[in-house]
């Protein structure tokens, strides 16, 4: 018999938890945490296709997917979401923590989303690395820097000195970095605009206030109002601003969230599965990873 050690024991906690929260919502679960980053998708793909491939398990066509990151790239997103829909027709997510940025906009994708009081998306702010590569900035930060300083240079008066802001200007901005960025948000907008009305927007038949029917056009027409606020960064003013679930289901979004706070035994569940998970493979330096009923992989 094995000698039982930390390792196998915590791993073995994991898979009970992954198979609890599995067994409570009858859906397969995966849990992602990670940054959106290309190699991302290739292990969460290898991981999709040996769930379906496992034999003598229920054939299950909705997907879970617990998410914490702090956001990434789009093109990581649209990846995740292509690989997601081609095995499930339903797809939602579990948010015990934050989904910022594109993170955010992977979370729009779903049928379905659950938060409780404390969990919070975040504004569409793409991201970019540092100039050295050591990073990943905020786009719409570098954005406002830059028209921040061409305003000032816009507004000075005749024979005022802008020396030191045109030197800055053209040593900290790329024209390619500004136009990746912008490209980068339009880009969030876009997907979001058409990930609701396909997919979480799917079974809105009636509004709420009057009962009218609601029809394809309104769904698209909400859908892009949503992407607008979300956009909109004089409105969050932060990459990190997080937007509770309160704020989203609020006037302006108007997004319905469910709360996975209000089943005991779920949330538990939930809670339980994401802190074991973010405590034991953080202390042992793994920062990147999809984790399943089938273990572990890590995003490297």
């Amino acid at each position: 018999m094995e000698a039982i050690n930390t390792d196998s024991l915590t791993n073995f906690h994991l898979h009970g938890l992954n198979v609890r929260l599995s067994e409570k919502m009858e859906v397969d679960c995966v849990f992602i945490n990670s940054a959106m980053i290309p190699r991302l998708d290739d292990e969460f793909r290898v991981t999709l296709e040996e769930i379906k491939g496992t034999t003598g398990q229920p054939e299950r066509d909705h997907l879970i997917v617990m998410l914490q990151t702090s956001g990434g790239l789009m093109e990581t997103v649209e990846r995740l979401v292509a690989v997601m829909r081609t095995h499930y027709n339903q797809v939602s997510f579990v948010i015990p923590n934050f989904a910022y940025s594109a993170g955010t906009v992977l979370a729009l994708s779903g049928n379905n989303i659950y938060m409780d009081y404390y969990s919070v998306l975040g504004p569409i702010d793409p991201q970019i690395l540092s100039k050295d590569g050591s990073r990943w900035l905020p786009g719409l930060g570098i954005l406002a820097k830059f028209d921040e300083i061409c305003e000032k240079i816009n507004q000075a008066k005749p024979g005022e000195d802008c020396r030191a802001e045109l030197a800055y200007l053209v040593r900290q901005f790329e024209p390619e970095q500004l136009f990746a960025i912008e490209q980068a948000k339009q880009h969030g907008i876009t997907l979001i605009t058409e990930w609701l009305p396909k997919y979480k927007f799917k079974e809105w038949t009636k509004t709420e206030t009057n009962g009218n029917k609601v029809t394809d056009p309104m769904r698209k027409r909400r859908a892009e109002e949503i992407a607008q606020v979300l956009g909109d960064a004089s409105r969050w003013h932060s990459h990190g601003r997080g937007i509770s679930m309160r704020e989203l289901g609020g006037n302006d979004l108007k997004l319905k969230i469910d709360d996975f706070g209000a089943d005991e035994e779920l949330s538990n569940t939930i809670r339980n599965y994401h802190g074991l998970a973010v405590d034991y493979y953080g202390k042992s330096g793994v920062t990147a990873y999809v984790h399943s009923k089938l273990g572990l992989r890590t995003v490297r």
